[in-house]
């Protein structure tokens, strides 16, 4: 074993797969009624100890922070389709403001204030890639 691991933790941060894999064991989770092989994620947010996923199923979407210097990979909130969705229209606003030359905040209806890396957000802010991944998941209709 490597001690420094142990103490400092990994050194690499989750691949999206195993961001969604961590999702289908985590206790916000339902297995009976989500889908995980068809979620998607995003990554918002990327420092060099710390990056934040956004992971959306039919059911929920969920927030998902991996921490280098902490140690961990942990779902942080998830929020149901019946709060994000109305039919085939967003029901809360999701909305941006800067938080410095790197950083901004994002609010999800009554998530508010998580970081996000601007630089991952080049040609779209968040806002847009938020709404389109809720759309995509949440909102197209089943055949």
């Amino acid at each position: 074993m490597d001690i420094r691991k142990f103490f400092l933790g990994t050194d690499e941060f989750k691949s999206p797969e195993e961001i969604v894999e961590l999702i289908r064991t985590s206790a916000e989770c339902d297995s009976q009624q989500e889908d995980i092989a068809s979620a998607e994620a995003l990554l918002i947010f990327q420092t060099s100890k710390q990056q934040t996923w956004l992971v959306a199923t039919r059911s929920r979407l969920y927030c998902v922070i991996d921490d280098l210097n902490k140690s961990f990979t942990r779902v942080q909130w998830a929020i149901s389709a019946d709060t994000l969705v109305a039919g085939d229209t967003l029901a809360v606003e999701i909305t941006t403001r800067s938080r410095s030359g790197r950083t901004g905040l994002l609010n999800i209806g009554p998530r508010r204030n998580w970081l996000f890396s601007k630089k991952l957000f080049p040609l779209e802010g968040p806002e847009t890639k938020v709404k389109e991944l809720i759309q995509r998941q949440m909102m197209t209709a089943v055949a």
